[in-house]
């Protein structure tokens, strides 16, 4: 089979050990006893056992290993174990070409970037970008997608949370779990999956850490002074914390307003479904100081089409609220637990605690899902609670001399 010199009629080391160097290129030995094993001796000194075979009537050629890292014994067992594959149906030198172009954790990345971040909020997809540049540093770019196991991954989320950032572990495996996800199936114009189904994702059954509520609600005195605080900054980031404090939206939107959203109906923010999370139009009304801040700024609006432009420029949005935040943490005497985030939590909070209903306060929010308005539940039900406790104590007092009056309406006397 092929073109070559004849061996031995049995290949041993003898023989390869002292074969001669050709004086350029390469020369080719057959073995006799083993159909198309050969050795290939090249000019350089470098010795190589292969194997040729024939598979739909196409001559194919798989390297075994060089010698003397493979002895002439153990390559010709491998070069008979790979003759039944090949009797099987089996194509090895094919598995190998497969597996030089196999895709890598880069790769899936890549594909998890086009397929789903274009669907995200702008604020939203800079973070996945984040976590996974993560991914890729902690499980290797250049790694097999094939070749993560399930203690990889929790190799990686054990590291995160040890570098104290247990929610970020969290985060990230989460994005991990979405992007094997899609390794299970074909991409599109590709008929084989990137990893075998069988194997699954490994991010399944991977343990999360415990995460505890960081629902923090600011007070009427820390919402006092923290207007007191942003009235001394100068800057658009402080209007911007405004807008977010008054109306509840999330921090992305705000930056990212346009002018149009606010002029489309007067006393209304239209949100375009490309900057709300839940991908649908949001359409809020504005409460009497809102519409007054909005009609401020837009009594010294430029040419920029962003409400709050960056300093960098007209045509940017701000891209950060963290430098202002700080000087109002500092100044307002807050915590290391308030987060801007914290202003559309008490947005909810005064809402669910003047009776508003649930189902109004997720509109306001603009929630996808009710039970993510759930978590208001318990401040929705104080004054509830309030009325029951007043109504209590009239009736326990009724006929008791020297009862309180207590008013069903209005403040206890």
């Amino acid at each position: 089979m092929g073109n070559g010199k004849a061996g031995p009629e049995r290949l041993d080391t003898k023989f390869v050990r002292g074969v001669p160097l050709p004086e350029k290129s390469s020369a080719t030995y057959w073995d006799g006893s083993t159909t198309g094993f050969g050795l290939r001796v090249h000019a350089g000194g470098a010795k190589a056992f292969f194997l040729n075979y024939r598979i739909d009537g196409r001559e194919r050629r798989v390297t075994i290993g060089q010698y003397p890292r493979w002895s002439v014994t153990a390559a010709r067992e491998r070069a008979k174990e790979l003759r039944i594959d090949i009797d099987r149906g089996v194509d090895p030198a094919g598995e190998k070409r497969e597996r030089r172009t196999a895709p890598t954790v880069a790769d899936l990345i890549d594909r998890y970037v086009e397929d789903h971040l274009p669907r995200k909020a702008p604020a939203f997809a800079d973070d996945e970008k984040r976590i996974l540049a993560e991914i890729s540093e902690k499980l290797g770019r250049n790694t097999k997608v094939a070749d993560v196991h399930h203690g990889d991954i929790v190799a990686m989320h054990w590291k995160i949370t040890e570098s104290r950032r247990p929610v970020r572990a969290n985060r990230i495996l989460a994005i991990c779990s979405k992007m094997f996800s899609l390794a299970l199936v074909p991409k599109a114009g590709e008929t084989l999956p990137w990893r075998n189904a069988l194997v699954g994702n490994p991010c399944k059954g991977v343990e999360r850490n415990r995460e505890e509520g960081r629902e923090r609600f600011f007070s009427q005195a820390e919402l006092a002074a923290i207007s007191d605080a942003l009235a001394e900054y100068k800057g658009v980031a402080a209007d911007c914390i405004r807008l977010i404090t008054l109306t509840g939206c999330r921090p992305a939107e705000a930056m990212k307003a346009q002018w149009s959203e606010f002029d489309e109906q007067p006393g209304y923010w239209i949100k375009p479904s490309a900057h709300t999370k839940q991908r649908k139009t949001h359409k809020l009304p504005l409460s009497p100081a809102a519409i007054e801040l909005i009609t401020r700024l837009r009594a010294k609006r430029g040419l920029s089409p962003w409400v709050f432009p960056s300093d960098k420029g007209a045509d940017q949005p701000l891209s950060a609220l963290w430098h202002c935040w700080h000087h109002v943490r500092a100044r307002a005497g807050l915590g290391k637990d308030a987060f801007i985030y914290s202003l559309r939590h008490s947005f909810a909070s005064i809402g669910a605690g003047g009776g508003l209903s649930l189902p109004i306060i997720g509109r306001l929010l603009g929630h996808a899902q009710t039970r993510t308005t759930q978590r208001y539940a318990h401040l929705a039900d104080d004054p509830l609670r309030e009325a029951t406790e007043r109504i209590g104590a009239v009736i326990t007092g009724a006929g008791k001399p020297g009862a309180p009056i207590v008013p069903l309406h209005g403040r206890r006397s």
